[in-house]
Parts: structure tokens; C-alpha cells; sequence
């Protein structure tokens, strides 16, 4: 028996069928004017893009990109154009730009080698690369591992002026003539579309693209400012003046939360995006004061950072809505991050939802209780979830190719009960219609048209908790341990500013992982058997920290701020000497 989770409060709705350009640039949905000023460069103000700007950039960079290299000519969604680069204004009317052209924006990780951007570039089929001038070296190696002349590599500056020039000087892709980007309205061509490609993390594996259409980005835009809308109006009804929207753009723009965060979502309310070219602590508090700041959305790592921090003292105090996302954040931390940005009216909603489902599927309305517990939020309109019994003995076997790998639900693809652990499932316009180029893994991330979204998820009280993901849970004899849990707990402690627990598999036990956590903590202020005791006093016996505790003074990360457990399991292999053993 089948059991599907919605949101009562906010059943389906039809979201307009339209383009992303259109409903953005021309569409009575998007309530920007054409002064309003939409990006900002926080090193340097005077160096702005108003909706004017952005619109009449988009069209002679599309010109200029249909002109030189034939983007879009053979009709769209074929020509893919691979983008690296740190946040800057100009990145949105590339976006737009590449778009507008009929191509496909595939976003690279700003922290790619360059045999990963070689990689990207190679499985993406490009034939086009536009970098910020920080990557112009990385571009350029790529490119010649590539075949690609550097004509094809486009270096992209905001300041001192926009410029998207070729690296041999020859072309100048900001066109002197415009092109106009097709208005699409046909539900069936606005789903099949393929107009940008992200790349999984990559922190168990190698990156996937993941394809977004226009369907997935104006779904996704129009479900999440629906309740800010709503309870925006209320205000207003109400006499209340709203503060403006500025957001810091300090997320890379490679994963759905910097790009849908920066280059689209404000765009839709007539927000202002200050960007930070690199994210830097000290930058992100000087800037965040500076700019007076009022919506803000970080990962958990930086919200840790914040609660931990002496450095942390009125910046925030313009933050009047908050958000979290990219990994789970349990209650304590919510709280704690929540009292140093304001401890009146602001509290930190968390998101849930990954590139596969364009980001979001929770999210916490404006103007709603908050909620403390640590949960993921209530479901978006438009969507449906399920929890899948997670059937262990058959996640540890492969199954045929034409069915999930290690697949977290049994045979018969059964609903566990509320208050049990299970696989999140995903139904939604918003959910990708699959992976670039690679069929096999499409196939087995959906089961018929459901997307398996690797999520532990448990239902308490009505609420939805992550626990972890399935591919980072720990078995100690037969038991599950969820490294996020140990990880929160030890987040509490306060001479542990961060720490990542991952699983040391024995020679003589194979079936069996030993909890092991890497702290980023002063040994001369706190012992490994201290942390030991703090977790043995909270914890059930087989979660305890048998592997051991490492300090460290910085912990891997990818450029999302998730900890790259692989990274560190790799390490704690060389560290008890099991290198030779795990090659046996």
C-alpha cells in the first residue's frame, strides 16, 4: 500500500506556462522594473546591472554567441556552454545570454581541477568555455586537453566594464545587434527543454549533469515566492512597510543554491544580488552589515561558523528572513545560528530538496510559526513524497542494469510507517527529467516516475527529519548509525567548532563500520577521550566513537561547504595502516 505525503495547506496549482526569460523579463509575474538594479558588485558599488542592463545584455551576448559560434542555430537545447567562474554581476547575463541563444548553461564547480573541468567539458560535449579571469589559467588547460582553440574560451569581467572577449583576442561576444530568445508556451516543449546542466558534488562518486528545463526553473521560481507573496500582501494590507530584498551572493554559482539563489530567484521579486567575488568570513560579515542585508541563505557550515563565533556581533541585525539548506541542521544548531543573527522575529527555516528536484521541495512560509525541532519544512505545492522501507539486504547486492543500484526499497516498493527510516521519494514538475548523456544512471534513480533521492527521511509528529544519506550510513553490528547525528551532537560542544564522522570498516570485520570523527578543535583544550565521554553520556552504545578522534585543523569540503567524507575515509585508511588490508 502506497502512502503519499502532500501539503494539504497549499494543494496544486497551475503555474504559468511560459519560458523562464519571458516570465522574467516580460511577464506581468516578475515585479521588476526596468531601473530596478538587480546585481552589485560589494568591492566596487558604483559597478551595477539594472533589468535594462541585464535585458539588453542578454540579447547582444545571445547575438553575439549565435553570430561567432553558432549557438542555437541547428535549434536549441543541443550546444552546451560550460561556465566556470566566482560570483560577478556579468554572471547573470551570460546565464541569460546563453539561454537566450538557444543553448544549454552547464555550471563547473569553481574549485575544478583542471583535469575535472576537462572532464566536465568532455562528458558535457561543449565546445564552449567562459571563465571569470581567476579560472583563466584552469580554462585554458582544459581547453587544450579539450581540442579547443582558444577562441573558444570566453573570459568574462564585470569590472572595470562587461566584457566577454575570446582569449585570443579575436572576438568580442557582446554584440553590437540583438537576438531576442524564442517565447516558449507549449507544456510538452517547456518540460523536454534543456536549458542548464548542474553537476552532482561528486563527494561518493563522479559528477552526474543533471538536466534542468524551463518547466523545472519556472515551477520551482513561482512555487517558492508564492507564500512570501502572499504574506507580503497581508503586510501591506496591514500598513506594514516591507524592507527591501538584498541578498549576498556568496554561494558558488555551480549548485542550484547559488545559481537559482542569485541569478533567478530575486530577479522574480525585484531583489538586489551583492556579490562577493570569493567567499571570505571577514567579506561576508563586512558586507552583510554594509549592505544592510535581508534575506540570507547559507549552508549549515556557515551558520555553525556563526554560532561559534566571537567575531559575530551586530552584523545581522538587518536579516529579517532566513534560510538553511544542502545538508541537515538539527535543532540546536537552528536555535543557537538563530540568536546570533536576531533573537527577535527572524528564525532560520530550513529547505530540503537537491539539484535533481531544481532545489527545494520544503520550505517554511513567511509569517508561519516557527519551528525548532529541526525538521525539513513543510512540502511545496506541486509535490509528493513517499518513504521507502529500506531493504538492506538488497542495497548490498547490484541489481541488473535496468533497475536502481543498491536500491534503498524492496521488491514491492513499500511505504514504511511514520516514526520509521526510509528513503525520501520525489513526484514534481520539479524533479529532472534525468542525467545528461547517461542513461543507465537516469534509470536507476527512478522507480517508474518517482526520483529516489538517496535521502533517509524519518516522520515524527508530522514533521519530516532527515537523518542522512543513504549512501552515508554506518552499519555497527546490524546497526544503523547516521553520521549526521554524531556530527550534531558534537556541533553542541563548545570547544568543537566543527566535525565529520565517517566509517572505518575493519579486515576482521567486514560487515561492521567504526564510528571515527575528525575535529576541528584545540587538543590542549579538550582530549580525544573527552569527546569519548561527551558522546558515550548521549549516545546509544553502538554510536559511539569506536574508530577513534582525529584533530584537524580544517576539514574538506566541497564547494557547497559539504564535508567530502570520502576524502576523509581514504585518510583514515593510510592513517591505521589499511591501505595494503582494503586492496586484498
Amino acid at each position: 500500500m502506497s502512502r503519499i505525503y502532500r501539503n494539504d495547506a497549499r494543494p496544486a496549482i497551475d503555474v504559468p506556462k511560459i519560458d523562464l526569460l519571458t516570465l522574467l523579463f516580460e511577464s506581468e509575474h516578475g515585479v521588476a522594473e526596468d531601473d530596478t538594479v538587480l546585481h552589485l558588485e560589494a568591492a566596487n558599488p558604483s559597478n551595477k546591472i539594472t533589468k535594462s542592463d541585464l535585458r539588453d545584455l542578454t540579447q547582444r551576448i545571445a547575438h553575439g554567441l549565435r553570430q561567432n559560434y553558432d549557438l542555437g542555430a541547428n535549434g536549441p537545447n543541443k550546444d552546451v556552454v560550460t561556465v566556470i567562474s566566482y560570483g560577478q554581476p556579468m554572471v547573470a547575463a551570460a546565464f541569460y545570454g546563453v539561454i537566450a541563444a538557444g543553448g544549454v548553461y552547464s555550471a563547473a564547480s569553481p574549485s575544478s581541477t583542471v583535469a575535472e573541468l576537462a572532464r566536465q567539458v568532455n562528458v558535457g560535449t561543449s565546445n564552449l568555455i567562459i571563465c571569470g579571469s581567476e579560472h583563466k589559467d584552469v580554462a585554458t588547460q582544459a581547453a587544450k586537453q579539450c581540442n579547443l582553440p582558444l577562441s573558444r574560451v570566453l573570459l568574462l569581467e564585470s569590472s572595470p566594464s562587461w566584457s566577454l572577449k575570446s582569449l585570443d583576442g579575436k572576438i568580442n561576444a557582446i554584440s553590437d545587434q540583438k537576438l531576442k530568445w524564442s517565447t516558449i508556451t507549449d507544456p510538452t516543449t517547456l518540460k523536454k527543454s534543456l536549458v542548464v546542466i548542474l553537476w552532482s558534488s561528486g563527494t561518493t562518486g563522479l559528477p552526474k549533469g543533471v538536466m534542468l528545463s524551463h518547466e523545472n526553473l519556472v515551477q520551482e521560481l513561482y512555487l517558492m515566492a508564492l507564500p512570501g507573496r502572499e504574506w507580503a500582501a497581508k503586510q501591506i494590507e496591514a500598513g506594514v512597510e516591507l524592507k527591501p530584498y538584498r541578498t549576498i551572493g556568496h554561494l558558488p554559482i555551480s549548485h542550484i543554491a547559488g545559481l537559482f539563489g542569485y541569478l533567478v530567484a530575486p530577479f522574480y521579486s525585484a531583489g538586489l544580488v551583492v556579490w562577493m567575488r570569493k567567499y571570505e568570513w571577514s567579506l561576508l560579515l563586512k558586507y552583510v552589515k554594509q549592505y544592510e542585508i535581508t534575506a540570507f541563505y547559507t549552508v549549515p557550515s556557515i551558520y555553525l561558523r556563526i554560532s561559534k563565533s566571537p567575531d559575530v556581533t551586530d552584523h545581522f541585525k538587518s536579516v529579517d528572513a532566513a534560510l538553511t539548506g544542502a545538508a541537515p541542521m538539527d535543532g540546536d544548531l537552528q536555535t543557537s545560528a538563530n540568536a546570533k543573527l536576531r533573537k527577535d522575529e527572524v528564525f532560520i527555516g530550513q529547505t530540503w530538496g537537491l539539484s535533481e528536484t531544481t532545489g527545494a521541495v520544503t520550505m517554511m512560509p513567511r509569517g508561519e510559526t516557527p519551528d525548532v525541532s529541526g525538521s525539513i519544512s513543510p512540502l511545496l505545492s506541486n509535490v509528493e513524497l513517499r518513504q521507502e522501507f529500506p531493504n538492506f539486504k538488497t542495497s548490498l547486492r547490484r541489481l541488473p542494469a535496468d533497475s536502481r543500484t543498491y536500491r534503498m526499497v524492496d521488491d514491492d516498493f513499500n511505504d514504511v510507517e511514520p516514526g520509521q527510516e526510509g528513503e525520501m521519494v520525489v513526484r514534481s514538475p520539479l524533479v529532472t527529467q534525468g542525467y545528461f548523456n547517461n542513461p543507465q544512471a537516469t534509470r536507476e534513480s527512478f522507480h517508474d516516475d518517482w526520483f529516489c533521492t538517496g535521502d533517509i527521511g524519518v516522520m515524527r509528529d508530522g514533521k519530516f527529519y532527515i537523518v542522512d544519506r543513504k549512501k552515508e550510513l554506518l552499519k555497527y553490528k546490524g546497526q544503523q548509525v547516521a553520521p549526521a547525528e554524531i556530527e550534531n551532537l558534537l556541533f553542541t560542544h563548545p570547544k568543537i567548532q566543527e566535525a565529520a564522522v565517517v566509517g572505518v570498516n575493519m579486515p576482521d570485520d567486514p560487515g561492521t563500520d567504526l564510528p571515527r570523527a575528525y575535529v576541528v578543535a584545540d587538543p590542549s583544550q579538550i582530549s580525544e577521550q573527552e569527546i569519548k565521554d561527551f558522546v558515550k553520556e548521549r549516545l546509544a552504545p553502538y554510536k559511539q566513537l569506536r574508530g577513534g578522534v582525529v584533530f584537524v585543523t580544517e576539514l574538506p569540503k566541497n564547494a557547497v561547504g559539504k564535508y567530502l567524507r570520502r576524502e576523509l575515509r581514504d585518510r583514515a585508511k593510510k592513517e591505521l595502516g589499511l591501505v595494503k588490508a582494503a586492496k586484498l
